[in-house]
């Protein structure tokens, strides 16, 4: 198999950054003509760009990076649409890129190939974002040689780069938190979709908090994680186990949706019931009560995110 050479190939090889060598592909000023001409040389000495020429710095390359998300009408309470796009066009300034933006629908992810971004060649890759990505979506940019990374999604079985949280740790120490220093004995978990990563591993550390202390799991699955859905999964835990002291939910609007149903209830939060999230959005410490729950250094996930694409 033909060892795929990546711009850091190049950049150790030469002794420098890998922005470096970006702008030098990308013919971005700022690098002297001694630099420039080496990294060129080096360049096409190892097949990074066939189709260069020395003394010609136009290239095969847009400079540009499509990040793709999911549009809906009811978008889940989140902090990935402003503070991982931080993230991103940060990470891709340094490097002398830019980003376009889309948002696709069903519809749109019936034929990713004809995407005006990807049938128009304005991207040199792509980033997508969330597990609602499709995906057969996903298997036409994979399929159709498009360098792509995945962020909180995952596909089994492929080697498809992918961004995600620590899902299973911090979900196992906060159900170890609720069983060990409050002594909870009877916890529900609020889950998404089974077929989301973020779910199935969150669902995983909370199963491995209760089965090391001996307690019964119980699962109440949604078919979606917002708000609304958090106050139906909590209404149908409240019915089922009138007995229960504590819920975790997947997300901070499943656990914001859990404590209303709590509260209309006539429960008590944290009093009677704890609530714990992920995520921590920016309002969860305001909220009444304040929220416990994980941070997730999202801005980092973007950035991560634009440099795994660029290796």
């Amino acid at each position: 198999m033909k060892t795929r050479i990546s711009m850091g190939d190049v950049a150790r090889k030469a002794d420098v950054s890998v922005s470096t060598v970006s702008r030098v592909i990308n013919n971005q000023p700022g690098i002297s003509t001694e630099t420039r001409t080496r990294i060129l040389s080096l360049a096409k000495e190892m097949n990074l760009i066939p189709n260069i020429v020395i003394g010609n710095t136009t290239v095969n390359r847009t400079g540009n990076i499509g990040l793709i998300g999911i549009k809906t009408s009811n978008p889940p309470l989140h902090v990935t649409s402003s503070h991982l796009t931080v993230g991103i066009l940060e990470e891709s300034e340094k490097i002398g890129y830019h980003i376009l933006t889309n948002l696709v629908n069903d519809e749109g992810m019936k034929n990713a190939l004809q995407l005006p971004v990807i049938r128009e060649e304005k991207v040199d890759g792509v980033i997508l974002i969330g597990p609602k990505m499709k995906s057969s979506f996903i298997l036409d940019l994979y399929n159709g040689d498009i360098p792509l990374i995945l962020i909180d999604n995952r596909i089994k079985g492929l080697d498809i780069d992918c961004i995600l949280y620590e899902n299973q740790k911090a979900t196992y120490t906060l159900t170890h938190h609720l069983i060990k220093k409050h002594r909870h004995k009877r916890i529900v978990f609020l889950s998404g979709p089974d077929s989301w990563i973020s779910s199935e591993e969150r669902k995983a550390g909370y199963l491995q908090a209760i089965k090391e202390a001996s307690l019964k799991a119980s699962i109440f699955y949604m078919p979606d994680t917002t708000i609304s859905s958090g106050r139906e999964a909590a209404a149908k835990a409240l019915q089922e186990h009138p007995d229960l002291t504590a819920i975790v939910a997947v997300n901070d609007a499943a656990a914001i949706g859990a404590i209303q149903t709590c509260k209309r209830a006539g429960y008590s939060v944290p009093q009677n019931i704890s609530v714990t999230g992920f995520d921590d959005v920016q309002w969860a410490e305001s909220y009444d009560p304040s929220l416990t729950t994980v941070k997730t250094f999202v801005e980092e996930m973007g950035r991560q995110a634009v440099r795994r694409l660029f290796d």
